[in-house]
């Protein structure tokens, strides 16, 4: 395949809106609605509705017959300026699926999963049925009736949920600027409507933009690069080439039951809503501002020549200053080698600076990805979703990375190893209104802006006398309130075959799971008690979780984002999906009308061992973070779980440690900052990659001021719709 860069990246076409400048408060409204997308430049937009598109009222788009782009809004607000947003829902439903259901919402115009999927495959058997459109700020402090909780979705209008069809959330924007973005969060149903277009990129800024702004010559050398995966449907009679999505055709579950790939990845990479393509940039420095908006797939992005032909050098990563991720600036800048890359998973943000000052009009620079290990072009079902770097990531200068690129030769053995082209110009046809600084601001002088920023009211920048400097609690004295304990996890070996129910959740073994866990109660010989070589101390959160070589005894205390419960009294256990009564299973035991609802959220009752994790407002917790496989007795033998991007709502959290399991002697191993682009220490988080086999310790603050329930999750969006999501509910602090 020979990729040509054809398309114009598309910024221009995107709906970039201001707000909060003028006034303490701003206003927008924005409604879902199934929109005719232009896909490609070459292409016009389709006669029907191929995309559903968050629209902003009053905007051109809004007006448009057919849009230039599915994205949404690119939204600026500043910090410290709270804005006010409504969220109303304009999509239809459809038919009931069967006699005295209720009606669901519309499937998106995907070529999406058919309803009656569910019932082939066990674990769809316990997603409910969509409802609506759940508009989630990720990365936002706001309060938890302004987060997007999915079971309170804007539903469509008419429907018999008693649920309203728009939604008004606050958001306070009382926090460090960064790069956030929205996207909807419905309940089982984030993947397919995530995928039919429903985001948008949200920048809370302050002071600190403008000071690297003021480095790199303006604001006009800032490009935003929302990276996505897509699969273009087949042509027919009524539907030209690129004009449409195929969901189900980068799901090889929809073809292979029951071990297919559960996940979508596609085959054509999508930047700002346009496959593979090109920017015109002069000599300058840039800010690119990455989002991984993809279902599942993982990038290792780097700078590439594939001519050779600068610097008579293929790799160029040295090009490249990491400044700032998820929760804003990091602490201190990473300048990349020439060989090195950056990961970014589902949800992950970067912002980087791109050093184009040296580089002579003439050459062409691609945006490489290097994460395809394992991937063959003639077998896509069978591309694996990513472990490890050393599993999953092509190793620059490596054969099988220059083939991948396509060195010295004009055609791409592996498309998907391309994301975009900058073409470099003589100054006055550049991107942007301003021109570029001629010079990149020395490393000294962008590490004093970053420390100037480095504290808020979570973490500040701090060093004991010999120590390199740390993120850290504020003050460095808070106590810790709780040490936690999370496992993500696959069923690597297929125990669901074989054992059920689980004996450690009481449900059955899934492909994908999440557990909460407690310090063992039961005798050793319980079958719910299994040993894990690692102390996390839930006990005694004054002490840090450690390896243990001898293993320590743990059960279950939450597996379950809902009750497995029966919907009707006396709501006995389930033990087998569907683990709850669905939303339209709530049938009325007093005949007609239906009554329709969500499930039972899991409750609090630690005199059962259950429990539910309730941190308190304006305190600090450890949350250990494990990704293992189902062979809980030898967790280094057989297959690895996938990398999970790990994210919770409300917070921020930085990593201050990270273990590696060693598989010949099943033990975990210190491995802090053994990946220094993981920014381990020095950046905060809301999401987070947890590799296989892969421990890492989150120094978490609940800020002041929010209490109540938010979700925690797995960001590969299948995995979250398949029950890979919890939630922990803020308490008030005492006499607050």
């Amino acid at each position: 395949m020979i990729l040509a860069f054809e398309n114009h990246l598309p910024l221009a076409a995107l709906d970039i809106v201001t707000t909060g400048q003028t006034a303490a408060w701003g206003v927008l409204a924005f409604t879902a609605e199934a929109r005719s997308v232009k896909l490609t430049d070459a292409v016009p937009a389709p006669r029907d509705a191929n995309a559903w598109c968050y629209i902003r009222s009053g905007s051109p788009q809004e007006r448009a017959d057919t849009l230039e782009n599915y994205l949404g809004p690119v939204i600026n607000v500043e910090r410290g300026r709270p804005l006010r947003t409504v969220w109303i829902n304009k999509l239809p439903s459809m038919p009931p699926a069967r006699a005295g259901d209720a009606r669901a919402l519309a499937m998106p115009p995907i070529h999406p999963f058919p309803m009656e999927f569910g019932e082939k495959f066990a674990q769809f058997k316990s997603m409910n049925y969509p409802l609506g459109v759940v508009t989630h700020l990720h990365g936002g402090r706001v309060q938890p009736g302004a987060d997007g909780w999915p079971l309170q979705p804007a539903s469509y209008e008419g429907n018999p949920f008693r649920m309203p069809s728009h939604r008004e959330y606050v958001y306070p924007n009382d926090q460090r600027a960064a790069m956030l973005w929205f996207h909807d969060h419905a309940m089982d149903n984030t993947a397919q409507q995530v995928h039919a277009g429903l985001a948008g990129l949200y920048f809370l800024r302050d002071e600190s933009d403008a000071e690297i702004f003021h480095l790199i010559g303006g604001a006009g050398q800032e490009l935003p690069l929302v990276i996505q995966d897509r699969c273009f449907a087949e042509p027919s009679e009524t539907r030209p080439a690129e004009t449409a999505f195929d969901y189900v055709k980068g799901v090889p579950l929809s073809r292979s039951q029951p071990d297919g790939r559960p996940e979508f990845l596609g085959d054509t990479i999508f930047v700002n809503g346009r496959p593979w393509p090109h920017a015109h940039l002069a000599p300058g420095v840039y800010r690119l501002r990455l989002l991984n908006g993809s279902n599942a797939r993982t990038y290792a992005l780097t700078l590439a020549d594939p001519s050779g032909k600068l610097g008579s050098a293929v790799w160029h990563g040295d090009l490249l200053t990491a400044i700032g991720n998820d929760g804003g600036l990091i602490s201190e800048a990473a300048p990349l080698k020439a060989t090195d890359y950056l990961l970014l998973a589902p949800g992950e943000r970067l912002d980087v600076l791109l050093d184009l000052s040296q580089v002579p009009a003439g050459t062409a620079l691609h945006l490489v990805n290097l994460a395809l290990a394992g991937f063959t072009p003639g077998s896509p079902d069978d591309a694996p979703i990513f472990q490890t770097d050393e599993d999953s990531v092509f190793a620059p200068e490596t054969k099988e990375a220059l083939a991948a690129i396509a060195y010295s030769s004009s055609e791409a053995a592996l498309p998907l190893a391309h994301v975009m082209q900058f073409r470099v110009v003589e100054p006055g046809s550049h991107h942007g209104a301003v021109a570029p600084a001629p010079q990149a601001p020395e490393l000294k002088t962008v590490n004093r802006v970053l420390r100037r920023h480095a504290d808020d009211d979570s973490f500040h920048f701090h060093a004991l006398p010999g120590e390199t400097p740390t993120l850290a609690a504020n003050p460095a004295s808070a106590p810790i309130a709780h040490n936690r304990f999370i496992v993500l996890m696959n069923d690597s070996i297929k125990r669901g075959k074989t054992e059920k129910p689980s004996p450690f959740t009481g449900g059955p073994w899934r492909d994908t799971q999440i557990w909460e866990l407690r310090p063992a109660t039961s005798a050793a010989s319980d079958p719910s008690v299994f040993r894990l070589p690692f102390d996390a101390r839930l006990a005694d959160p004054a002490q840090p979780g450690d390896g243990a070589p001898a293993g320590v005894p743990y059960q279950v205390a939450r597996a379950f984002f809902f009750e497995p419960e029966d919907p009707q009294p006396p709501h006995a256990a389930r033990h087998d999906d569907p683990l709850w009564g669905l939303a339209t299973e709530a049938a009325n035991p007093g005949g007609f009308p239906p009554v329709f609802g969500y499930p039972h959220l899991y409750r609090h009752h630690p005199a059962q061992g259950r429990k539910v994790s309730r941190p308190t407002e304006g305190t600090y917790e450890r949350w250990y973070v494990a990704n293992i496989t189902s062979n809980l007795g030898n967790l280094g033998d057989g297959p690895q779980p996938d990398m999970h991007p790990f994210h919770m709502h409300l917070v921020n959290f930085v990593v201050t440690r990270r273990w590696k399991l060693n598989k010949a002697t099943n033990l975990f191993e210190d491995r802090t900052g053994w990946r220094a682009l993981d920014f381990d220490r020095i950046a905060r988080h809301d999401t987070v990659r947890v590799q296989s086999n892969e421990l890492l310790e989150l120094l978490v603050h609940f800020p002041r001021g929010y209490t109540g329930h938010y979700p925690y999750h797995c960001h590969l969006v299948e995995h979250e719709d398949m029950g890979m999501m919890l939630h922990f509910d803020v308490q008030a602090r005492a006499g607050a």
